[in-house]
């Protein structure tokens, strides 16, 4: 069995997509080991919206239970860019695992995502130089691999060498990154997995590693979706593909509502966030279907982004247990994660991947409802565009 620990529940879906491209049985579990064993099971955690020192904690927590319930080989999943308290959390379990070593991998040369003489490179533009560097939660205000990783985790990092490069051996402590502009030298990298390191990287470094140690060894067919035109899309991302989508699915007459001045305030009594879900209930009652959105424009109040994410998810909530939707679908990590808790799904079944990082679950709790989960800068596939129609 394999355990993947992923950052944020987007990248978790995007592992779970690759699974089951070859034919693998996943199981897919909110900050804990899912109840339902399989081939690969994947732990999604929201450490990506924690504090550094919050992070370590999730991440000493987690492996402990992992550590506890199998003798699973255990891979971390990162972001692509590096987004997030690599450092810190590798750290937590590598203490836990005892080891000394990690092979990092984060590279998708298939996507101009680059690795070379130690620097990050995005279409052949050093990272630094991107949109990336505008990120409002871990910009990149270096493009070397070490000061980007350094940067991110100025506090429990407990990784004494990185090493960064032409990386053919490894020998020796620490992190071990090496150069990747090419399918070849991914491949490269996944060979250099072994006893006594952890494994940690992109869903296209997962790839490798699974048929460089043999697990799979070719595609499936994959079935066909069908996509029930009685659904709740939740608009967690503010990008301007999910804004696309949001004006197609208006011009086929698919209602979409955002948040009104009352559920935007600092404080708001739980009576007006359910008197805005009875709102909604009959919207989507007249269509059996509707997009929500919390606001196109900046929110300024302390801690508002979790704040409304919470209320979004207490609406949600409401909505899935009154409304007889076939289908909810979610954009943003984040948002999916509130989302997920609230609603108290803590193991999921991925059946199918719609598309790369859009992927399709069960869960028990709601057995008549699937749910689909998009990280915010990815597109809906054009199917969903058609339900209405």
């Amino acid at each position: 069995m394999i355990t993947v620990i992923a950052d944020d529940i987007t990248g978790a879906a995007e592992i779970a997509g690759v699974c089951l491209r070859y034919g693998l049985h996943v199981s897919f579990g909110i900050d804990s080991v899912p109840d339902v064993k399989a081939d690969v099971c994947i732990i999604a955690t929201d450490s990506r919206s924690a504090t550094e020192t919050k992070a370590y904690a999730i991440y000493q927590d987690i492996m402990k239970a992992v550590l506890t319930g199998s003798d699973s080989v255990v891979f971390k999943k990162c972001d692509s860019v590096l987004r997030g308290f690599v450092l810190t959390e590798l750290s937590a379990m590598l203490e836990a695992m005892k080891l000394k070593r990690v092979i990092l991998q984060p590279s998708n040369p298939l996507v101009g995502r680059c690795i070379r003489k130690g620097v990050y490179y995005i279409e052949n533009v050093k990272i630094k130089s991107t949109a990336f560097a505008h990120d409002p939660d871990f910009p990149a205000t270096a493009s070397e691999i070490q000061l980007l990783l350094l940067k991110r985790s100025p506090t429990h990092n407990q990784i004494t060498e990185i090493h960064t490069g032409n990386i053919h051996t490894v020998t020796g402590e620490g992190i071990f990154i090496p150069d990747c502009s090419t399918v070849e030298e991914l491949i490269t990298s996944s060979e250099l997995s072994g006893n006594e390191r952890l494994l940690c990287g992109s869903a296209a470094f997962f790839e490798q590693v699974l048929l460089q140690k043999g697990i799979v060894t070719m595609l499936k067919d994959q079935p066909e979706t069908s996509i029930s035109s009685d659904f709740l899309l939740i608009s967690g991302s503010t990008h301007s593909t999910s804004r696309d989508f949001t004006n197609k699915m208006l011009e086929r007459e698919c209602p979409v509502m955002a948040f009104p001045p009352s559920m935007l305030q600092q404080e708001v009594e739980n009576s007006v966030i359910d008197n805005w879900a009875d709102e909604l209930k009959a919207v989507w009652s007249k269509k059996n279907r509707l997009i929500l959105s919390i606001s196109e424009n900046n929110i300024s109040f302390p801690n508002s982004s979790f704040v409304l994410k919470q209320r979004m998810s207490m609406v949600v909530r409401s909505l899935v247990e009154h409304c007889n939707m076939k289908e909810l679908l979610i954009e943003g990590g984040a948002t999916a994660y509130s989302i997920l808790n609230t609603l108290n799904c803590k193991t999921l079944i991925p059946i199918q991947e719609i598309s790369p990082g859009v992927i399709r679950m069960e869960n028990s709790l709601f057995p008549t409802m699937h749910l689909t989960i998009k990280p915010g800068s990815y597109r809906w596939p054009e199917k969903f565009l058609t339900v209405t129609d």
